[in-house]
């Protein structure tokens, strides 16, 4: 299985971001922060292709163990080869890293709201 699930967008960069901000508060999630990384370091004067990553969870404060443990979700929004990609690490990776908790359930729940999430917003 990839740590990651991305697929390519139809759109063009800026509307990708506002697809994929859409798509998360579509599936019941919000937009906890958002970091322009692309634009921090060209603004610094150092050249890089864009890429804003969005970190994501469901609304609410109070999310305890074991969601915790997954959460919050990064969504990237980058350019690859004269192409605009969404990607996110699938949660349940975090199945191996902390095995002591159970967290299968959660982990796919959450899974399949982030796979969603980037299907919906590439289009």
């Amino acid at each position: 299985m990839d740590y990651a699930y991305k697929r390519t967008a139809t759109r063009e960069f800026p509307e990708t971001i506002e697809a994929v901000e859409r798509a998360v508060r579509g599936h019941g999630f919000i937009v906890r922060n958002s970091y322009d990384i692309g634009g921090t370091v060209v603004a610094k004067g150092f050249a890089i292709r864009p890429l804003v990553i969005l970190e994501v969870g469901p609304e609410g404060e109070d999310v305890g163990l074991p969601l915790s443990l997954v959460l919050p979700c990064r969504i990237n929004i980058y350019e690859e080869d004269g192409s605009v990609v969404v990607a996110a690490l699938r949660p349940t990776i975090f199945k191996a890293v902390y095995p002591e908790h159970d967290l299968e359930e959660v982990a796919e729940e959450v899974e399949r709201t982030i796979i969603g999430i980037v299907d919906e917003a590439a289009g």
